[in-house]
């Protein structure tokens, strides 16, 4: 009988405690199927833990000393849930063999004495649904890849139109969501996705109300920075930074992270907003206090600049003992099927794209330094405010910019 499908793609495991049994069945289905073997459940239980992606079919014996045929049917369900599982009983085992099929351990059982003929007609249609589950998967996952691609770059191309009609309220906004794209640290790694739990009923209802609470998040992150963006006064830096770090020391220190200020000689007075420049600070100090653990340690470090591009400038430098930027800071805020541990708060991305909305209004910039452990952030903003000019940034400049950059693309986009 010709088939379409190669039928040793994957293995067929069968268990049994009768060795003859053992050798037979590997004689009489050799040449049509790959043949594990194992003599009892515990054996058969440690192949599918050390060759569980290579097995498609488990077939095993009811009655076996110890550890029972369908205790290990039950075991392998749990450990690979799309295993072909199904099992050899006599008569006398009728009802065990009625509630697996009816708990959904079994695909089917094989009453003794064996057909050798039923059997092979019974492996062929096992594996081939074993194959076919297969490729239903790997369909569904390509399919949801390209959808995760899709709803990626529609979040980065919405939040540039939104920003775009920010620049009454906010300066520079396009230059901001543009340098936070730019501090990417590597390309975002692949989202492994429940097929599962895709297939529950409840799933894209759940998955529409994330999506729906991801952006108005965003929307009342950035009502709050218009909010922020009030007159100019004049402030000493000095004591604006030390109020704050004091402000925010309790709870650093309740979560085992040591906050530190550091001034290196007179820092400048300042001429601007100082909601605007607290507000920055506090999404800086608030996105550590989201991305460290206990025992680790953060340093805000302060002098005015002497470089000639920047002289007279606050040059900030906020520095932690933790991991690092790690590409799900990126993804929190442009991938919507990315979910951080608590879902009742914002995740640390979309407070660090926060503080560069603010550091731009200020006139100011944010790099960060690449690092093998522990993230460097530099933060550089004018003694004076910049005097506001007719905004000459455009959504359409900011999508053409961000969709001529191939770089920027290659980190984003996991299946890119």
């Amino acid at each position: 009988m010709q088939n379409q499908y190669d039928l040793k793609r994957y293995a067929v495991l069968y268990v049994d405690d009768e060795e003859k049994a053992l050798k037979y069945f590997e004689k009489t289905f050799g040449d049509e199927f790959r043949i594990f073997t194992a003599i009892s459940a515990a054996e058969g239980l440690k192949l599918i833990e050390q060759h569980g992606e290579d097995i498609g079919v488990l077939l095993s014996d009811q009655r076996m000393p110890g550890e029972k045929g369908v205790q290990l049917l039950e075991r392998a369900r749990q450990l690979r849930p799309r295993l072909v599982r199904m099992m050899v009983t006599a008569y006398a085992d009728y009802d065990v063999t009625v509630d697996a099929v009816n708990l959904g351990s079994i695909f089917r059982y094989i009453s003794k004495p064996i057909q050798m003929d039923d059997v092979r007609n019974t492996l062929h249609r096992a594996m081939e649904f074993y194959i076919l589950q297969q490729e239903r998967d790997g369909l569904l996952q390509e399919k949801l890849s390209v959808l995760q691609n899709l709803l990626i770059t529609d979040r980065v191309m919405g939040l540039g139109v939104v920003a775009a009609g920010l620049n009454q309220k906010l300066n520079q906004p396009l230059r901001a969501v543009h340098a936070f794209l730019d501090i990417t640290p590597g390309r975002l790694g692949q989202q492994n996705f429940d097929l599962d739990r895709l297939r529950q009923a409840t799933f894209w209802r759940d998955f529409h109300a994330h999506v729906v609470r991801q952006a108005a998040r965003i929307a009342d992150l950035l009502g709050e920075l218009q909010s922020a963006s009030g007159a100019e006064h004049k402030m000493d830096a000095a004591n604006v930074i030390q109020a704050l770090i004091d402000q925010q020391r309790a709870a650093f220190t309740a979560k085992g992270i040591e906050l530190k200020f550091e001034a290196a000689g007179a820092l400048p007075a300042l001429q601007a907003s100082r909601p605007a420049y607290e507000k920055m600070l506090h999404l800086l100090l608030q996105t550590e206090l989201a991305l460290l653990s206990s025992g680790t340690q953060v340093t805000l470090s302060a002098k005015t600049a002497a470089e000639a591009a920047d002289a007279g400038a606050l040059h900030l430098t906020l520095t932690d003992t933790g991991p690092g930027l790690a590409s799900d800071v990126l993804r929190s805020v442009f991938d919507p099927f990315f979910t951080h541990d608590d879902v009742t708060t914002d995740g640390p991305g979309l407070t660090l794209m926060g503080a560069f909305f603010l550091a731009y209004h200020l006139g100011g910039r944010i790099t960060s330094q690449r690092t093998a452990k522990g993230l460097i952030l530099d933060i550089v903003v004018p003694a004076v405010a910049p005097t506001p000019v007719a905004a000459v940034d455009s959504s359409r400049e900011f999508i053409t910019n961000v969709l001529m950059n191939d770089i920027l693309w290659e980190r984003l986009l996991p299946n890119g």
